[in-house]
């Protein structure tokens, strides 16, 4: 797991981090400031509330805990959430149940497209955790082509598939500046394949000021289609694909009842740039990551953690994770992202 805990926070007692346990537990279930004689009730330290106050007392003095009301209970701070997930958390299962829906979802069902199986992984990742939801589609811009497909779509429009050698597709349609001839689909799908194979489409699309390729692709009329097709899809990919579900979630999070706090956590979470710098880090990462308050970059996401993970398919990587308040059931959702990612690489291992 990533972590990002100073190396120069206070010293923490096994007392106290029993004690701050039970107090994230308590309140991620409750949703309310947890007292003293709760905890001293369930987190088996055989303590009276009198010193379970005094040691939550030290805690919110080290930046652990804090208050809402001077005679109130006691909740996490930022600080508090990241010692718990680097230091208590525990390892759980997101249960057997949960696991089959998710499996016989994702790899049972057949999807026909990447896009359609990524859109179900995202609508179960975001129902299943109750937040909001994140999937990253593979990147093929640095990919090698295997094949190239082509079929016509009418006079004057063409389906350009690219068939990378990882086994996967993307599809594309392209106008034709000229009206669509069999001897010429045919011929031009011939050269251009030959020219793809083995090339990223960055690669392919530099063919275009080569000699050599302009004396191979003379007289094919259709040859620039194919090449606006990858470029097409080498651009829409430096954007990066995203699905979202689960808006609702956050609307439903008490910590978003503010309205002026619930529109700036939208209006950040509808720039594709916001998203892509929060979640395309985890594309290459092989472990959960989880972000928390404050350390994300984005001041009006700051009371929000992030939970993400990548899956892998050969030489391409996506991410899936969620967005939600740092009031988050930490163990729950790790757990459900990192099995909703490693049931994604088996996904697309099947089909």
């Amino acid at each position: 797991m990533t972590r990002s805990f100073s190396p120069s926070a206070p010293e923490v007692s096994d007392r106290e981090k029993t004690v701050l346990g039970t107090v994230v537990r308590g309140y991620v279930e409750s949703m309310h400031a947890v007292g003293s004689r709760w905890v001293a009730r369930h987190s088996g330290l055989g303590l009276s509330p009198a010193s379970i106050r005094n040691c939550m007392m030290d805690l919110e003095e080290k930046g652990y805990l804090t208050h809402l009301h001077t005679s109130g209970g006691r909740l996490p701070t930022n600080a508090g959430y990241r010692l718990f997930v680097d230091e208590l958390m525990k390892r759980v299962s997101v249960g057997r149940k949960v696991e089959r829906s998710i499996e016989e979802a994702l790899i049972r069902d057949r999807y026909g497209s990447l896009e359609g199986l990524l859109d179900a992984t995202c609508t179960l990742l975001g129902r299943f955790s109750d937040q909001l939801s994140v999937v990253l589609s593979p990147r093929y811009d640095q990919s090698v082509v295997d094949r190239i497909g082509l079929n016509q779509v009418d006079e004057r429009q063409l389906l350009v598939v690219f068939r990378m050698t990882s086994g996967l597709e993307r599809a594309v349609v392209v106008a034709s500046n000229v009206e669509i001839g069999s001897d010429d689909l045919r011929e031009t799908l011939r050269v251009m394949s030959s020219m793809a194979r083995g090339k990223t489409l960055g690669e392919l699309l530099e063919t275009r000021d080569d000699e050599e390729s302009r004396v191979r692709l003379r007289g094919l009329a259709l040859a620039p289609a194919v090449y606006a097709g990858a470029e097409e899809l080498r651009n829409g990919e430096s954007d990066s694909h995203f699905h979202l579900w689960g808006t609702s979630n956050i609307l439903a999070q008490p910590e978003f009842a503010d309205p002026n706090r619930l529109r700036d956590v939208l209006r950040a979470l509808e720039a594709k740039e916001v998203l892509t710098g929060l979640f395309e880090p985890t594309r290459h990462r092989r472990k959960v990551s989880i972000t928390i308050g404050d350390e994300i970059p984005v001041a009006e996401l700051r009371s929000c953690s992030i939970v993400a993970n990548s899956y892998r398919f050969g030489v391409f990587g996506g991410t899936v994770g969620v967005i939600g308040p740092t009031r988050m059931p930490y163990e729950y959702v790790v757990a459900l992202v990192d099995h909703v990612a490693e049931t994604i690489g088996k996904a697309l291992v099947r089909h």
